[in-house]
């Protein structure tokens, strides 16, 4: 206890000695418009520690590894906390940890925010609103670089001359004399939302209709994100509304072009992703007695689409998220068409449905949710893939499900 308190006084003194210099610099300046600048002189410490989603890690073994769900892995983490005022006071950016300790800090009312897998560097941002305002390409959201996350704006008032700790403070002993900020770690919610096609059947009158599956392809899709919301409540809105100079902001899985323009899609200037937002479905045949399913223990046919935010722009048709199918359509009586589409929207005003069948609390494609979509195919679909006429052709299930609501396919047999 002694040896601790011993260390925190001559660090604070040494910070007291610099902000001496610095003062007597400024104050010998001739310059009468040098702009106020705050010293850092630490009095305090910080600790925090942050989960995903509210989920806890677990543990393995003794001398093993920490046994995380990849789509909750905090690969980094930066916390900064910045004064009342915005500027930056301190960050931090650890690796493979959950938690950063003894954070050197001032005391006084200050503002936190916390990103983890963000891609971010210690003083990238010299200000809160320039954290604010940074986005990053969703072509960086993939499990090894861990899935992007943020907390909420914490505003908090730090002690001085205390260890001020935001998490359960039973994980930090040692840590004297010590006060509580937040009883349980720091909230972080992902940036993404999964696109999930559950299942693709068909119905015809004979039962000899058939649709062989080339490509399944996600449209319209907001191809960057903030990295943080500016509100103090959780789930704030990250949706970009611009792409950085010289981006597109819409993107692809297929058809960018202006010639695939449709009701469905009225933006150009897109973007082509399709080893991103599109797969091969190496010709998969669906017949009435042969439904496509995923996997044993997968999530979708063929693979889960992880995008942005698409909320502001959702009300407009040719905004909307899609999920499309291309492939041949035969009818069972001899008649076979080539590069038939069927075009899902995926946020569709009221369309979706939650787990239990009632009205989602949203009807855009929200972060932090899981969108189900199972297909039944009545008849050929368009000849364009941004076109409502495949409506007429299909029956649809939109299920919006809680992040932490996995509908695995399980092998019953």
């Amino acid at each position: 206890m002694e040896i601790n308190k011993i260390h925190i006084f001559m660090k604070l003194k040494s910070y007291f000695l610099l902000s001496i210099v610095v003062g007597m610099a400024f104050a010998c300046s001739s310059d009468e418009n040098v702009p106020e600048v705050e010293v850092f002189t630490p009095d305090a410490t910080l600790s925090l520690a942050a989960v995903a989603d509210g989920k806890s890690l677990t543990k393995a073994g003794e001398g093993e590894k920490e046994n995380i769900d990849q789509e909750d892995a905090i690969k980094s983490l930066h916390v900064m906390v910045f004064y009342a005022g915005g500027n930056l006071q301190v960050d931090k950016v650890v690796a493979a940890t959950n938690r950063v300790d003894d954070l050197d800090v001032q005391s006084g009312a200050v503002k936190i925010l916390v990103l983890a897998n963000a891609g971010t560097q210690e003083n990238q941002f010299d200000t809160l609103e320039k954290a604010l305002a940074y986005q990053r390409a969703l072509d960086n959201e993939n499990e090894n670089n861990g899935y992007s996350m943020s907390s909420r704006l914490i505003e908090a008032t730090l002690d001085e001359g205390m260890h001020n700790i935001f998490g359960n403070i039973k994980d930090f002993p040692g840590h004297m004399p010590n006060v509580s900020k937040e009883g349980n770690d720091i909230k972080l919610t992902r940036h993404i939302a999964q696109i999930n096609l559950k299942s693709v059947s068909i119905k015809s009158d004979n039962g000899k209709a058939s649709f062989v599956i080339d490509s399944v392809f996600v449209a319209n899709v907001k191809g960057y994100s903030l990295m943080s919301a500016n509100s103090t409540e959780e789930w704030g809105a990250v949706e970009s509304k611009k792409a950085p100079d010289g981006n597109s902001l819409w993107w692809y899985g297929q058809y960018e072009n202006e010639y695939w323009n449709g009701e469905y899609k009225t933006i150009e200037d897109g973007l082509l992703k399709a080893d991103l937002l599109g797969f091969n479905a190496n010709k998969r045949d669906v017949t009435s007695s042969s439904p496509w399913k995923p996997e044993t223990g997968q999530l979708a046919c063929g693979k889960s689409f992880i995008v942005y935010e698409n909320m502001v722009d959702a009300v407009e048709p040719g905004q909307r998220t899609l999920l499309v199918l291309k492939g041949t359509y035969a009818d069972g009586n001899g008649r076979v068409e080539a590069n038939r589409f069927y075009t899902i929207p995926v946020n569709a005003m009221g369309t979706m449905t939650d787990a239990e069948g009632g009205t989602p609390d949203h009807s855009y494609v929200k972060r932090n949710y899981r969108y189900n979509i199972s297909l039944t195919i009545k008849s050929s679909g368009s000849d364009r893939p941004y076109d409502p006429a495949s409506e007429a052709c299909m029956d649809v299930a939109v299920t919006v499900a809680d992040w932490d609501v996995i509908e695995q396919n399980e092998d019953l047999d």
